[in-house]
């Protein structure tokens, strides 16, 4: 397997976490916890044009704080705007063709 080709494998590991999150199969917690773990322990070097795209969504991730207090509107509101966060890197990683 060619490095281009396990990049882009291994870029596919995102691409599916964040689909499950775009598409509602987790919830943003699941998602925040399992996309820092993927970040922290990945090793592969990546395009930088791809590796921009993971490193601003680890920003919004790592950033993602829903207070014990919040309200269910609040906590909506916060779970949406990092899925839209989310959607859109998605959508940056296909276009980029990093994604299988």
């Amino acid at each position: 397997m060619s490095e281009s080709e396990e990049n882009k494998r291994d870029a596919d590991d995102y691409g599916e976490l964040i689909g499950r999150f775009v598409d509602r199969t987790i919830d943003a917690g699941q998602f925040e916890q399992q996309y820092l773990d993927l970040m922290k322990n990945d090793e592969a070097l990546r395009p930088d044009d791809v590796f921009a795209v993971l490193d601003a969504l680890f920003s919004e991730v790592d950033e993602y704080f829903v207070s014990p207090e919040a309200s269910p509107a609040e906590r909506r509101d916060l779970d949406e705007a990092l899925r839209q966060h989310a959607a859109a890197a998605l959508a940056r990683l296909h276009r980029l063709g990093a994604l299988g």
